[in-house]
């Protein structure tokens, strides 16, 4: 059965169409849902949709590639509203072994925007566990993300590919002090309360600004996090009546609708006298609108926008990245050599409930004959020599099909397998 992952990530899309090819937490299990019934040949799917990247890896059954493709490019674009015509441009497709291996350096972020950053793992594991809860994940694709969850882990831990990695929330910091020379006086406001933010609070944090506002949807989850580093946490409705209070601002929510206009940061532009405001957008989809870039003395950065302060720490890692390809090699072929042993596992049942099929249909009718009143000592003769002759056919019509077709190496494998002389 094929294996392919499919979608479309940070080298091949931009963060508009990766905004709305995103499928959100809460719409996860429709989603997969509706994938596997989207066509008889998808047997199992996980879906992974993170900032960088939307993607499916699924199980398939026997089915033409170009007809898959199709099936999965009209899913997405029918699920997210998309056309067929951006999708095709910007989607990647890759089957079997290239499926494998990508989904290992997926996993082990070799495939991230910031080479080696440790949360793709995170999210990898939380869409298996999502696609299991679903039932979409059963054997076949549970062997695949455990390899990838057991290759990734050997990679952070024999490589430095993830070590001295810059992340999104440090490339922020960076990217802050190049507008404020001293941190140490600016306002920080933070929209969310899920793992990024809480990233970017603990590096605004290190770097002892003033002080950090946390607004978050769910009011108590943003006083969790405003406990934790000594902050104050708002409502999200305050946002536009305080926004003018803060210098920096950044948002990472599961928002599927911006939740700062123009509006609002023109507003806070006015109350704070045009003195600069450093927003840093590192949600997809977009919870600032872009628009805003327009105003004066207001420095808009998203997610993209990033990745030159993060390539800048990408050489010291490109080394440990060729030793951790090597390991995702390895994790390929451990796929495969697993794979044959559960195929070797599945002849081995095969054979043996063929051997008792044949078994209860001979006993059978040796019954048959003994409460018919024939001689005991004829029917377990007849018995022996009937079980002889029905385990004997299929291994001689393969016997003399090799001979046949001049098949020394199946010869040979028979002649092994019988012991023969």
């Amino acid at each position: 059965m094929p294996i392919i992952a499919f979608g479309l990530n940070h080298r091949t899309a931009g963060i508009d169409l990766r905004g709305r090819a995103s499928i959100l937490p809460g719409k996860l299990q429709p989603a997969l849902n509706s994938l596997v019934q989207s066509a008889a040949f998808v047997q199992e799917a996980l879906i992974l949709s993170t900032c960088n990247r939307t993607e499916v890896h699924a199980i398939l059954g026997n089915v033409p590639r170009e007809a898959a493709q199709a099936n999965l490019l009209r899913w997405l674009a029918n699920l997210q509203d998309l056309t067929l015509a951006e999708l095709e441009t910007t989607t990647y497709f890759c089957w079997d072994d290239e499926a494998v291996s990508h989904i290992i350096r997926v996993a082990a972020g070799l495939d991230s925007q910031v080479l080696g950053e440790p949360q793709i793992l995170g999210q990898f594991k939380a869409a298996f566990d999502a696609a299991a809860v679903a039932k979409t994940c059963k054997s076949r694709l549970m062997d695949v993300a455990t390899t990838a969850i057991r290759a990734a882990k050997r990679i952070r831990t024999e490589t430095n590919v993830g070590r001295n990695s810059i992340s999104v929330a440090q490339a922020a910091v960076i990217m802050a002090r190049q507008i404020y020379s001293d941190l140490s006086k600016t306002r920080v406001l933070l929209l969310g309360a899920g793992e990024t933010i809480c990233l970017v609070s603990k590096h605004m944090s290190s770097a002892q600004v003033a002080s950090i506002g946390i607004a978050n949807r769910t009011p108590a989850h943003a006083a969790a996090l405003a406990k934790q580093i000594g902050a104050h946490s708002m409502p999200l409705a305050e946002i536009g009546n305080r926004l003018h209070e803060y210098d920096i601002l950044i948002s990472s929510t599961n928002s599927p609708t911006t939740i700062v206009s123009r509006e609002v940061v023109a507003k806070a532009c006015n109350l704070r006298r045009f003195r600069p405001m450093f927003i840093v957008d590192l949600a997809v989809p977009r919870d600032i609108d872009p628009t805003v870039s327009n105003l004066d003395n207001v420095y808009l950065y998203t997610i993209d926008d990033l990745t030159s302060v993060i390539d800048e720490n990408l050489k010291a890692r490109e080394e440990a990245a060729m030793q951790a390809h090597c390991l995702v090699d390895e994790g390929v072929e451990r796929y495969k050599e697993e794979c044959r042993i559960r195929q070797v596992a599945d002849l081995i049942s095969d054979f043996r409930n063929s051997v008792t099929q044949i078994r209860d249909s001979e006993i059978d009718k040796a019954r048959s004959r003994l409460q018919s009143g024939e001689d005991p000592q004829k029917v377990i003769e007849r018995l022996g020599g009937d079980l002889a002759n029905k385990l004997a056919h299929q291994p001689t019509i393969a016997l003399k099909d090799a001979g046949k077709a001049k098949d020394q190496q199946l010869l040979e494998m028979l002649r092994n397998l019988f012991r023969a002389k």
